[in-house]
């Protein structure tokens, strides 16, 4: 049995983390104010948080499809095709970037969706380098994982743009009452 040694290398994960870190960031920035902190903020941790169940999903069905070649080689193997696949939306996350602070473009979710759908499909030819074979079932499994996490996070931008507004005014609201504002009752 030969066992896999792959370490993920520290620049890997910075770059997967700063790339989901944009996607939320662009994902929810107001055309108005661009630069609004509570935005900004609940964007880098929906970024992160996506990113990190993203991972977990495409790992979690690559080891359904390849159990056998896990048991033979270890669970790093995976890990390191999904790693090597998340480097794949960098190019989508400079575009998204650049489409919403340089162009003031508020429609981006197709860079997003287009970016999402790349790593799946990036993972799966990863796997077969590892394995020496490209395998459909691979295919299948991380364009369906990448398909479903697309749809996510397409139907869930117009509800986490309203979250930002609401901790601002609950903020506003306690820093008023703290401050002595009170109800004016």
């Amino acid at each position: 049995m030969e066992m896999s040694t792959y370490k993920s290398s520290g620049l890997k994960t910075w770059i997967r983390r700063i790339c989901f870190m944009v996607i939320g960031v662009c994902a929810l920035a107001n055309p108005m104010d661009f630069f609004n902190i509570y935005n900004i903020l609940f964007g880098l941790m929906i970024g992160l948080f996506f990113g990190f169940l993203y991972r977990r999903f495409l790992g979690a069905f690559l080891n359904l499809f390849n159990h056998q070649f896990k048991k033979e080689r270890g669970k790093a193997v995976i890990k390191e095709a999904v790693e090597m696949g998340m480097l794949f939306l960098t190019p989508f996350t400079i575009m998204l970037f650049l489409a919403t602070f340089g162009l003031r473009w508020s429609m981006t979710l197709g860079f997003i969706s287009a970016g999402i759908m790349s790593v799946g499909t990036a993972s799966a030819i990863e796997m077969g380098k590892i394995k020496g074979k490209q395998e459909i079932k691979n295919t299948i499994a991380t364009s369906g994982v990448s398909f479903l996490f697309a749809i996510a996070w397409t139907l869930s931008i117009p509800l986490m743009t309203k979250v930002p507004a609401y901790i601002e005014g609950g903020i506003n609201l306690v820093r008023s009452l703290a401050g002595g504002g009170g109800f004016g009752l």
